[in-house]
């Protein structure tokens, strides 16, 4: 299910274009749900990152990977940039098919962050919200 097609979708904030697919922003996270085909490097995630850092304001935020379509990433890009996503505190991806949840197996040999899979995009929001929302509380007792 596409978030603009999902119950919460009236809590999108912003949606953001791009060349390598659609990130929706929402309160303490975004989701992502790249364009069938595409090749992801994190070259081609930095400017999806750099609007995190500008949106949510150098506050801790969840990723969800909403793989709605079929695509590729460069493992080998992802594992050498995992240090630049320090404010990045909770990682889902929603799978729809057999091969995706397949390749996710492979991926867990190169991403070197804790990731979490669901068959429900709102499982994952849902799961996603509250863990960022339980460390942006743990930041602001411990200041």
């Amino acid at each position: 299910m596409k978030v603009l097609d999902s119950p919460i979708a009236n809590q999108v904030e912003a949606t953001y274009c791009l060349e390598v697919g659609d990130f929706h922003f929402f309160k303490n996270l975004v989701v992502a749900e790249f364009k069938q085909g595409a090749y992801v490097s994190f070259e081609d995630y930095k400017e999806a990152y750099e609007l995190c850092l500008d949106i949510f304001n150098n506050t801790p935020f969840g990723f969800i990977s909403n793989r709605v379509n079929s695509y590729s990433i460069n493992l080998v890009d992802a594992q050498e940039h995992r240090k630049k996503l320090k404010l990045l505190h909770a990682y889902a991806i929603v799978t729809y098919s057999h091969n995706s949840k397949r390749m996710l197996i492979v991926e867990d040999h190169y991403f070197n962050l804790k990731r979490k899979r669901f068959n429900a995009f709102i499982d994952a929001f849902n799961w996603v919200n509250k863990k960022v929302v339980l460390t942006t509380q743990s930041v602001k007792e411990n200041h």
